[in-house]
């Protein structure tokens, strides 16, 4: 378990312990955590990234008028503190985070966190001023009962490489509850233990990175089926239309068409042309899943679920949005595997020798019957 404790100055230890910022050994090497993240559209090096500045403020509950305190002065720091961030706060965010883009209703220079992580971009010298703002903003987004009082870190982070160029970002850390640990130190001669409290590195509760050449965002939002203000009050931020995303969408999609489908039967057809559409080609669209589908279900319900999708995920599903098809392969696994028997029985196929070839079922009087032919194929 990795924890910070902002109350205690870090001191050297000889060994290292469980994560704990301020508690963990030293390392004076280069971050080494992530080196290049890919997998999205463009590709994200953080090797070279440093830390440029950092300041914590502590936000409550505005429910419970709870306050907010704002710190006038940046942090203290340490090349060890600079990489358990890097390690710790930057690359889990950057490297698992949803991908946003900030909005606003009527106009985007409108949206709080953009305004204020903009201002920092241009000058460096409003962060401090820049974080007060933002706290704020945060402490009036933080009016629902479950929300938890408790830190917020704001770090500056600079030569972050984005398809070779240098960029700065701006992330934006609540911390909802602190973690548990025990820490050892020496009294009148004695070793004793003590129990501690701290900030996990294990886990980033709320997380966002906020790139400076667009507005472009990385979200982490641990809580965010109980409280949904991180991402839809304070950053207003909406999901960007990436070729993965689209791609998980899609993915989606195909599940809901195949429990649409009626028989078994069709229903395993309706795999089979799935899985013929994956292999015959390195990218598909939209349209091509609209056309397969048609021959199982009416365009008026794929039109339902597709709106559906698009209200869900808060993304246009054009008829020519494209995406790989080892992409969707990916998502719509269940899709060529799963074989439907009946309303809740399905058949998984794990063997990727095996194909069913035909799936027949009956009523008897006390359920059902499947006959169920698979071919066996030599891998």
């Amino acid at each position: 378990m990795t924890a910070i404790d902002p109350k205690r100055p870090s001191r050297p230890r000889q060994q290292a312990r469980s994560p704990v910022l301020g508690h963990a050994s030293h390392n004076h090497g280069q971050l080494n955590v992530l080196k290049i993240i890919k997998g999205r559209e463009r590709m994200f090096d953080i090797s070279s990234a440093k830390v440029k500045k950092v300041i914590i403020h502590r936000v409550g509950n505005k429910l419970r008028d709870e306050g907010v305190h704002i710190s006038p002065n940046e942090c203290h720091r340490s090349t060890t503190l600079n990489n358990l961030l890097l390690n710790g706060f930057l690359a889990p965010v950057i490297r698992g985070g949803q991908e946003c883009c900030l909005s606003h209703e009527s106009d985007i220079s409108l949206n709080t966190v953009n305004h204020y992580a903009s201002s920092v971009f241009t000058d460096v010298k409003n962060f401090i001023s820049s974080s007060d703002a933002i706290a704020k903003h945060l402490y009036s987004c933080s009016n629902h009962p479950n929300i938890g009082g408790g830190e917020f870190l704001i770090i500056l982070f600079e030569d972050i490489r984005n398809e070779g160029k240098s960029v700065q970002a701006l992330g934006l850390f609540r911390v909802e509850g602190k973690n548990d640990y025990l820490d050892v130190g020496e009294e009148k001669g004695a070793i004793q233990v003590y129990e501690r409290a701290g900030i996990s590195l294990d886990k980033i509760q709320k997380g966002a990175v906020v790139l400076s050449d667009e507005l472009q965002v990385f979200v982490i939002d641990t809580l965010g089926k109980k409280t949904k203000y991180w991402i839809e009050n304070f950053l207003k931020a909406v999901p960007a239309q990436t070729s993965k995303k689209s791609a998980q969408i899609a993915g989606s999609l195909l599940k809901e068409i195949s429990k649409k489908v009626e028989s078994p039967s069709a229903a395993l057809e309706f795999s089979r042309q799935v899985e013929g559409l994956l292999t015959e080609a390195d990218s598909l669209s939209i349209a091509d899943l609209r056309n397969v589908s048609r021959e199982f279900i009416g365009d008026s319900e794929i039109d339902d679920l597709m709106n559906g999708a698009q209200i869900k995920h808060g993304v246009l599903l054009d008829n020519d949005v494209q995406f790989e098809s080892k992409m969707l392969a990916k998502y719509a696994k269940d899709v060529v595997t799963k074989a439907r028997i009946s309303k809740g029985v399905s058949l998984i196929v794990t063997n990727p020798g095996a194909k069913i070839s035909s799936i027949d079922v009956e009523s008897t009087h006390s359920g059902i019957r499947a006959v169920v032919d698979i071919k066996m194929e030599e891998v």
